[in-house]
């Protein structure tokens, strides 16, 4: 939420979180999807609650989750949260990574097209993970 204009809201790369710690070249906190998505639920959700007339209390979790397609092979990550200190911090690569990314991507675009952001499979499948958007 904007400080000098309380009804504009912003998610994504637009949005500059701190940086962890000073850097020779200046640079922003990258963000992935999951994160993205992760703060635009927390917009909506605090949007509602603004309607309403009940305070904003909806924080996003900022974790990640990565899957960098490199040509034929990637590199596969998830950070909870995305900044240290973390409670989870697990890292693959190789040609699967690849292959998941294709897959990801088919399956992303089946969901959007149905209307149907957050299912409710996925949803309680990434919790049992321990993976979620939203701060409780």
């Amino acid at each position: 939420q904007s400080p000098q204009h309380p009804a504009i809201f912003a998610a994504g790369v637009c949005v500059a979180l701190p940086p962890l710690e000073q850097t020779p070249v200046p640079v922003g906190v990258p963000k992935t999807g999951f994160m993205i998505e992760s703060m635009t639920t927390a917009i909506v959700e605090n949007i509602l609650s603004l309607e309403q007339g009940e305070a904003m209390k909806t924080r996003p979790t900022l974790n990640a989750i990565c899957l960098a397609d490199m040509g034929d092979k990637g590199a596969a990550f998830v950070a909870l949260p995305q900044n240290p200190p973390r409670n989870v911090n697990w890292f693959r690569k190789g040609k699967w990574v690849h292959l998941a990314k294709i897959a990801f991507e088919k399956y992303f675009l089946a969901k959007m097209r149905s209307g149907h952001s957050e299912p409710v499979y996925e949803k309680y499948v990434l919790k049992l993970l321990g993976i979620v958007r939203l701060n409780d």
